[in-house]
């Protein structure tokens, strides 16, 4: 079983502050001089989720090692997740920001869907850590997977692929991989987010957004073709 060990960036909001080039959840996306916040060719707007700064964060192996990374998904009434209805920026050098970007607690409205970000921004706290396949993952019938308690329980616990992060196992069922996401590597997982007192991030009735990429176009640093999902229990 250890075979299917994967390093994976674990990611914690906090309400802490940022400046406009940290690693964050919501907020407003760092852009360059001439960039604009993108727009949907339907001309529906897209809602910024978050930014990953990878000098900022562990490293993982075949994942950026500098650059912003940037996630958008269309605020329609299943953000876009029909419509392959996300956009992924990229910017390999920037200058980073010294400026604290404001926090707000007012939420953004959009005309067609609730919002996923409450507030904000919030930082990211991150922890490298390595995950076991789960056990609702199709590749886990690959491994010897314990079948008896106490062991049985402890692996299902801690191997469900929940929680926001870069890399490792997504949380699905064996109904929702494919050939795509099957054989792709988990580029970004957004899961709820929030406190004892306040709610961060929530995607429809407690899902998660993924984001899956081809190996080959990780390595290459090509994320303009990714695999876009919605996963909700």
């Amino acid at each position: 079983m250890k075979q299917s060990l994967k390093q994976a960036i674990a990611l914690q909001a906090v309400e802490e502050s940022v400046t406009y080039t940290d690693s964050k959840l919501g907020g407003r996306p760092y852009c360059k001089l001439g960039d604009s916040f993108p727009v949907h060719s339907s001309g529906t707007p897209y809602m910024f989720l978050a930014q990953l700064n990878f000098s900022q964060l562990p490293s993982l192996e075949d994942y950026p090692q500098q650059g912003l990374l940037q996630f958008f998904v269309l605020a329609d009434e299943d953000y876009g997740v029909y419509e392959d209805g996300y956009y992924c920026r990229y910017y390999a050098d920037f200058e980073p920001s010294h400026d604290i970007e404001p926090f707000s607690d007012k939420e953004m409205e959009y005309e067609l869907c609730e919002p996923i970000i409450f507030g904000g921004p919030y930082a990211f706290k991150a922890t490298l850590r390595e995950e076991l396949v789960p056990y609702t993952d199709p590749r886990s019938v690959h491994y010897d997977l314990p079948m008896e308690n106490p062991a049985y329980s402890k692996y299902f616990d801690q191997t469900d692929g929940s929680g926001t992060k870069i890399g490792g196992y997504a949380f699905m069922d064996q109904n929702s991989f494919d050939e795509n996401n099957g054989n792709a590597e988990l580029l970004f997982q957004l899961d709820m987010e929030g406190d004892a007192h306040k709610t961060y991030a929530m995607i429809a009735d407690s899902g998660t957004l993924q984001f899956f990429i081809e190996r080959d176009s990780l390595i290459a640093k090509d994320f303009s073709n990714l695999y876009y999902y919605l996963y909700s229990m």
